[in-house]
C-alpha cells in the first residue's frame, strides 16, 4: 500500500513540477528561453521543440498567430502536456484571418499587388466581407473581386487602391488546406483557452495513433462560406482511440462543428458541455459509433435543408439540450432574412385556386404578398389568376405539364402487325414507321406538333388506334406532357420487343418553360412579364438553369437542397436560377410556438450565413396535410415578428439582380452589414447553469478566463453580468473575428 502512494505521488509532482514555456506573438524572440519575462514569439518554435510529461506551453492573452500549432511530443500516462493561456485580456487567437493591409503597387490595367508570406496556396480572399473569385493567372484578373496567388504576391482587381475602392480591409485565409492545430500520433495532450477562427479546412485535426487527448474552453468557428469544409473538431485516428474529451467547447459556422470519422471503441470519445451553432452541415457528426455527448446544446445547423440537422449519429446522454431551442447568443446577425413563400402546383392540383384564396386574407392582414406556382398545362381558374396578379400577388410559371426529365421513359412503342421487322425513327419532330413484308399501309408519319398529337396522351392513344401497334404510357407520365420533348432515335427495332421511347432533356424542359411562359403571358393581362421559374420537384441542375436563362426567366426558385459543398450564401454568390426550395407541408398539425421555433432557427441560420429562401406549400398533397389557413397565419407571423423580410419570389430576384450585381450573369453578392458573429449567450439563454459542473477545477476557467465558480455553463463562455454604464451586459465577448 505504500509503495502504491509513493508511486501516485511521484507521478503528481512529475505533473505539478514540469516545465513551464511561454509564448507572446507581440512580445517575444525565438532566441529567448521561453520564460515569461522573455517569451518566445512563434508556433513554429514550440512545433521544433521537445517536451516532456508535465510541461506546460502558455500562450498569452490578446495575442494572435496565423501558423498552425503542431505538438511534438507526447506526455505520459496521467501525465498531460498542457497547452494553455497566460496573462489577461481575450483568449489567444490561431487564425487563418490575414489582413493584407493598405501597401498596393499598381501593375496597370486596374490590377494591383502586394506581397504575402507564409502561404503555399489560397482559396478565399475577402473583399471588405464579401468573398473574390479564385483565378489561374494574373491575366484573368479582370473584373471586381478576382483575385490570383502566386506564392510571393496577390493580384487583385480595382480601378483604385482596393482598400479604398472595396471600402474596407481585404482579407485572405491563410494555411489553405490546414489545420490551426494538427495532433499526428501524439497522446497524453491537453488543450485549453485557446480561439480558432477563419479556416478552410481543421480548427483542430486530430489524427495517426493519437489519443488521451483533451481539449477545454475553446472556440473554433472555421466561418468560411462554401464546400464540405471547415470542420471545427476533427478526430479521425488509428488504432480507434479509447480516450477523447472535449470539454465546454464551441463550434459554430463550420461545415461540421464536431465531426468523428473513422473507428473509435464505445464512448471512448465524449463531449460534456459542448454547443454548435450554424454550422452549414451538422453540429456533431459520429461515424465511428464511439461518440457520446451530454449536457450539450446543438442548434440551427443545416443550412440546406429546412429542419435543423444538428447531430448525425453519436450516443445522446443526460441533459442535453431540446433542438430548436433557442440558444440566446448575443449575435449571429450578420445579413437580412429575405424569404419568399409560394403555393405550387396551380392546375394540376384540383381545388389549389380555392385553397390559396381560402389564406390569402392572412397575407391581406398583414400587409404581406404571395407567390403562386401554375402550372399551366391543366385547367386553370383565369379569374382567379388574374385576380391574384391584380391585388399583387405573384403569378409564376411552374412549368407546363409538371413532367419530371428524371423520368426518362415516355412510352413504350411496338409494332404488333404481320410484317416480318418494323423500325421506329423520330427526328425533326417527327415519329415515323418503317415496316417491311407487310401490307404496305402501316408506316406511320405523325408529326408531333400537330395540336391533334401535340400532347403525350393524345399521341399514345392515337397509336393504340393503329391496328398493328400498341403504345403504353411510361412510369410518371404526364399526359399533358408534349411529345415535341420525345429524343431523337434512328431506325429502332419494334417489331421484336417494345422500345422503350425517351424524353430529350433540353427539348422536354425547354418546351415545359417557354409554353407555360407563353400561356401566362398570353392570358393574364398586366405589364410585368412572367420572369421567374419555379422548378418542377425541385429538379435543376446547370443545365437547366441555362435553359431558363434562354427562355427569359430572370431567376428561379430552384433544388429542394441547396447541396452539399454548394451551400450558396450571399457573400460567395447567389445563384438566382436557383434559390433554394424548402418545403412546409411537412408542418401541417404544429402550434404556433412550435411553428415559431422553426421559424426562428431558419432565421438564425439565415442571418449567419445570408442566403434567401423560398418556401413552398401544397393543396391536397398526401401523405401530409395542407396547412389550414390559420396555421399559414402562423407562419406570416413568426416571419414577420422576428424581422424576416418576407417578399414575392419576383421582388427576391429583382432585389439579388439589381442592388448587388457582379460580371456573372448568374450569381448575385451581397455585402455583410451586421458586426461580427458573437457567441457568448446572454443571460436569459437555456445554457445558463445547464452544464454538468463535475469536470474538476481544471476546467472550471472559462475562454475568457472567468471562473465558473460553481455553476458551470453549456459552451466556452461563463454567462456572467456585470454593469457597464448603468445597463446589464454580458461580461467578455466571444466574437469571431
Amino acid at each position: 500500500m505504500k509503495r502504491i502512494l509513493v508511486v501516485l505521488l511521484v507521478m503528481a509532482a512529475a505533473q505539478a513540477f514540469g516545465a513551464s514555456y511561454y509564448v507572446s506573438q507581440s512580445g517575444g524572440a525565438d532566441s529567448n528561453p521561453g520564460t515569461q519575462a522573455l517569451p518566445w514569439q512563434t508556433l513554429a518554435k514550440v512545433n521544433g521543440s521537445t517536451f516532456s510529461p508535465g510541461d506546460t506551453i502558455y500562450l498569452k492573452r490578446g495575442d494572435t498567430w496565423t501558423e498552425p500549432l503542431v505538438p511534438p511530443s507526447s506526455g505520459s500516462s496521467g501525465n498531460y502536456i498542457t497547452f494553455d493561456a497566460y496573462g489577461s485580456g481575450p483568449a489567444p487567437k490561431i487564425t487563418g484571418y490575414y489582413d493584407l493591409g493598405s501597401s498596393w503597387t499598381n501593375m496597370g490595367s486596374n490590377v494591383w499587388k502586394a506581397p504575402i508570406t507564409g502561404a503555399t496556396a489560397m482559396n478565399y480572399v475577402s473583399f471588405n466581407n464579401v468573398w473574390g473569385q479564385k483565378q489561374t493567372s494574373q491575366a484573368n484578373v479582370l473584373v471586381d473581386r478576382d483575385w490570383y496567388f502566386s506564392g510571393t504576391f496577390i493580384y487583385v482587381h480595382a480601378p483604385s487602391n482596393p482598400v479604398a475602392y472595396y471600402g474596407g480591409p481585404i482579407v485572405a485565409i491563410m494555411m489553405s488546406m490546414g489545420q490551426l492545430i494538427y495532433v499526428n500520433g501524439k497522446s497524453w495532450l491537453r488543450f485549453q483557452h485557446l480561439d480558432l477562427s477563419w479556416f478552410d479546412y481543421f480548427g483542430v485535426n486530430v489524427a495517426g495513433a493519437s489519443d488521451h487527448v483533451v481539449f477545454a474552453n475553446m472556440a473554433s468557428s472555421g466561418m468560411v462560406p462554401a464546400g464540405t469544409l471547415p470542420h471545427g473538431f476533427y478526430v479521425n485516428a488509428s488504432p480507434a482511440p479509447t480516450d477523447i474529451k472535449f470539454y465546454n467547447d464551441d463550434a459554430h459556422m463550420n461545415y461540421d462543428g464536431f465531426r468523428f470519422d473513422g473507428t473509435a471503441g464505445a464512448s471512448s470519445i465524449a463531449l460534456v458541455n459542448c454547443a454548435g451553432f450554424a454550422n452549414r452541415d451538422s453540429g456533431l457528426v459520429d461515424n465511428t459509433g464511439g461518440v457520446t455527448y451530454s449536457y450539450s446544446h446543438f442548434y440551427a445547423n443545416n443550412v440546406a435543408i429546412l429542419p435543423s440537422q444538428d447531430v448525425q449519429g453519436g450516443t445522446a446522454g443526460l441533459g442535453n439540450i431540446a433542438a430548436d431551442t433557442d440558444p440566446g447568443v448575443l449575435s449571429f446577425s450578420r445579413y437580412p432574412a429575405r424569404d419568399t413563400l409560394t403555393v405550387d402546383d396551380v392546375g394540376e392540383s384540383a381545388g389549389t385556386e380555392a385553397y390559396i384564396n381560402s389564406i390569402l386574407p392572412q397575407f391581406a392582414s398583414r400587409n404581406l404578398r404571395l407567390s403562386t406556382a401554375a402550372t399551366t398545362g391543366y385547367p386553370i381558374s383565369l379569374t382567379d389568376v388574374q385576380n391574384w396578379f391584380n391585388a399583387g400577388h405573384d403569378v409564376n410559371s411552374h412549368s407546363w405539364s409538371h413532367q419530371y426529365y428524371t423520368n426518362t421513359t415516355a412510352m413504350n412503342m411496338r409494332y404488333t402487325g404481320t410484317g416480318t421487322a418494323a423500325t421506329l425513327t423520330i427526328s425533326g419532330n417527327r415519329l415515323m414507321t418503317s415496316v417491311t413484308g407487310g401490307p404496305g399501309d402501316e408506316n406511320l408519319s405523325i408529326d408531333l406538333t400537330n395540336p391533334q398529337y401535340d400532347t403525350m396522351a393524345e399521341l399514345v392513344a392515337y397509336i393504340n388506334t393503329q391496328s398493328s401497334y400498341t403504345a403504353t404510357k411510361g412510369t410518371g407520365l404526364r399526359d399533358v406532357a408534349h411529345s415535341v420533348g420525345l429524343a431523337d432515335v434512328g431506325s429502332q427495332d419494334i417489331k421484336t420487343a417494345a422500345y422503350a421511347v425517351q424524353f430529350d432533356k433540353q427539348r422536354l424542359v425547354t418546351d415545359e418553360m417557354t409554353t407555360s411562359k407563353a400561356w401566362l403571358e398570353a392570358n393574364v393581362t398586366g405589364p410585368a412579364p412572367v420572369t421567374i421559374y419555379v422548378y418542377p420537384d425541385g429538379l435543376e441542375d446547370s443545365q437547366t438553369e441555362s435553359y431558363a436563362a434562354a427562355a427569359g426567366y430572370r431567376g428561379a426558385r430552384g433544388s429542394l437542397s441547396m447541396g452539399l459543398g454548394s451551400n450558396y450564401v450571399y457573400s460567395k454568390g447567389v445563384n438566382i436560377q436557383n434559390i433554394v426550395s424548402l418545403g412546409l407541408d411537412s408542418w401541417a398539425g404544429l402550434t404556433a410556438a412550435q411553428v415559431d421555433a422553426k421559424i426562428a432557427a431558419l432565421l438564425f441560420k439565415q442571418r449567419a450565413w445570408g442566403y434567401p429562401v423560398g418556401l413552398f406549400l401544397h393543396y391536397n398533397q398526401p401523405p401530409t396535410a395542407s396547412l389550414s389557413a390559420t396555421e399559414v397565419g402562423y407562419v406570416l407571423d413568426s416571419l414577420k415578428n422576428r424581422g424576416a423580410l418576407v417578399m414575392r419570389n419576383s421582388e427576391l430576384i429583382s432585389w439579388l439582380a439589381t442592388t448587388y450585381p457582379t460580371p456573372s450573369s448568374t450569381k448575385y453578392q451581397s455585402t455583410q452589414p451586421g458586426g461580427p458573429v458573437t457567441a457568448q449567450r446572454k443571460l436569459t439563454s437555456p445554457d445558463k447553469g445547464a452544464g454538468r459542473n463535475d469536470l474538476g477545477a481544471q476546467y472550471a476557467m472559462d475562454l475568457a478566463g472567468n471562473n465558473r465558480a460553481g455553476v458551470w455553463d453549456i459552451g466556452a463562455y461563463q454567462i456572467i453580468a456585470t454593469s457597464v454604464g448603468g445597463k446589464t451586459a454580458v461580461k467578455g465577448t466571444g466574437k469571431i473575428q
